[in-house]
């Protein structure tokens, strides 16, 4: 053969050289197969589980936010509060008429101020709130994996857990710092058993800021952590730093800050005294009066809610014990929204319920046992969120107070961003990033402002009024009787008047 010969491509170079072709392809082919086996792994089913959890509570909540179904209290009180904060002003929310820090000492809201230089909306607050609840899944799944718990039991009570009625409650109810309580309290039980105990004490630490009474959960959660792991040197910090910020709290900055001088929220527990002091030691020494509030039937449900959903948990009493007190401060409440699973006060429960199912869990598996317990935490998760969870049935818990949000939102652009103002119940939160912000009817009718023996708002403090037409909003018979006061005074011109919305600007 020529020399020419030699050059041409034979039969056998050619397909020599077609796996490096089709290399590539090959590649991409295993990548797409690793996706699918993580998707259908354990570990995957947590993730797609979480995702969809984010996703359908992020879109009910933006939902009920857009139809004007979220209130001046607590998340328009939030959102002003942060707001100020985050433009480095006086915190003093005119829709409560306190300092945001005499209402509850949630000092962590000062960490929560910066996501407001990025994004200033309130929907921060509520997708602040999605993301703690739903991060809960996967470390809970972590934490089940080092207890030695077998992958589809920890995969399905990290799913379990997301389908808890509380989780979604604490979602509905909007934003409340004590949602952050529950990835915090997960993850310094994370840490813990993981042996990185200076880590798990600082997620205590943080919980310490969320409110004042946080310390009735981290001193417990702190003890267990000293008895099981030995960590006794970070149990003593976080447990001298909690009883010196319990202390701050309800004998300094509270007082301090309310316009009384004294706590606002003790009536709560008139039937035991009208001093912290006072209440601590009538508790102590009244214990049939205690069980006598325990026993009703309305606490009895409130336990069941949250205890059966996830029912390997009462295989772990000593981790139920981590609750006791916060739990018990809430049902000796005569504040009904804190015995009753749809609210925020669930939220350090929630947590405690969670590990303690898992650390049950370790003590029931086995191979057998295991693949049995999956479909009825399954379906106990199942059964608690139709029985006792936000489901939205036809707008259900998740509806709005109006058919015309747009309506209602074109009213609000005619009114200037620092304009001082009087808003209804479920407008406050869409325009809340003021400093001159009260609800109506305050104003013209004190309503739900300040402490009792505060001095009213002055009366003379708003330039515009907007409310939703034709609703009694929160004020009830008042809502009439401040409008009647409006339309009266010649200095009130109306600007708006149709079906949904009613706005007036008072003119010299």
């Amino acid at each position: 053969m020529g020399q020419h010969d030699l050059r041409l491509p034979t039969i056998g170079s050619k397909f020599l050289r077609m796996p490096n072709r089709i290399a590539p392809m090959r590649g991409s082919h295993v990548r797409v197969s690793s996706f699918w086996r993580f998707v259908r792994s354990p570990a995957g089913a947590v993730a797609l589980a979480t995702a969809f959890s984010a996703l359908a509570y992020g879109t009910l909540v933006l939902h009920k936010q857009a139809v004007f179904g979220t209130q001046a209290f607590d998340l328009g009180i939030f959102d002003q509060g942060v707001w100020l904060l985050s433009r480095f002003k006086n915190p003093y929310v005119t829709l409560r008429g306190l300092n945001l820090f005499a209402d509850h000492a949630s000092w962590i809201l000062l960490l929560v101020a910066p996501l407001y230089w990025i994004w200033a909306d309130v929907r921060v607050l509520l997708l602040l709130g999605v993301v703690a609840v739903a991060a809960g899944g996967p470390m809970l799944y972590a934490i089940a994996r080092t207890e030695g718990v077998r992958k589809p039991l920890a995969a399905g009570l990290a799913v379990a857990y997301l389908l808890h009625p509380a989780v979604g409650w604490n979602v509905w109810d909007v934003f409340h710092p004590e949602v952050l309580a529950i990835p915090l309290l997960i993850a310094a039980y994370l840490f813990a058993v993981r042996r990185r105990v200076t880590l798990a004490g600082l997620m205590l630490l943080l919980v310490l800021l969320i409110k004042e009474d946080a310390a009735l959960v981290v001193v417990p959660f702190a003890l267990y952590f000293g008895w099981r792991f030995k960590a006794w040197r970070v149990t003593a910090v976080v447990i001298g730093t909690s009883f010196a910020m319990f202390a701050f709290d309800f004998w300094y900055a509270l007082p301090h800050l309310s316009p009384t001088g004294a706590l606002i929220y003790t009536s709560r527990y008139g039937e035991f005294g009208n001093s912290m002091t006072e209440i601590i030691r009538n508790v102590v020494v009244h214990p049939g009066k205690v069980l006598s509030l325990l026993a009703t039937s309305k606490r009895l449900i409130y336990l069941a809610s949250m205890l059966l959903p996830l029912f390997l948990s009462l295989l772990a009493p000593e981790v139920l014990l981590i609750a006791a007190p916060v739990t018990l401060a809430n049902l000796l409440s005569l504040h009904g929204y804190q015995s009753e699973i749809n609210y925020h006060y669930t939220a350090y429960m929630m947590a405690v319920v969670a590990i303690a199912a898992i650390h049950g869990a370790s003590r029931l598996d086995r191979e057998r046992l295991s693949r049995s317990l999956v479909p009825a935490v399954l379906i106990a998760g199942i059964l608690g969120m139709l029985f006792a969870g936000p489901l939205p049935d036809n707008g259900g818990p998740w509806g709005g107070s109006t058919s015309n949000p747009q309506a209602i939102n074109d009213a609000i652009a005619l009114i200037p961003d620092d304009a001082s103002v009087s808003a209804d119940w479920y407008i406050s939160p869409h325009m809340s990033h003021r400093t001159d912000i009260y609800m109506y009817t305050n104003p013209f009718i004190r309503d739900y402002w300040s402490a009792d023996e505060a001095p009213g708002p002055p009366p003379d403090a708003v330039d515009w009024v907007i409310i939703e037409a034709g609703t009694p909003g929160n004020g009830g018979g008042k809502t009439a009787d401040a409008l009647a006061m409006i339309e009266a005074d010649p200095h009130w011109q109306e600007v708006v008047a149709n079906d949904y919305v009613l706005v007036y600007h008072k003119v010299d």
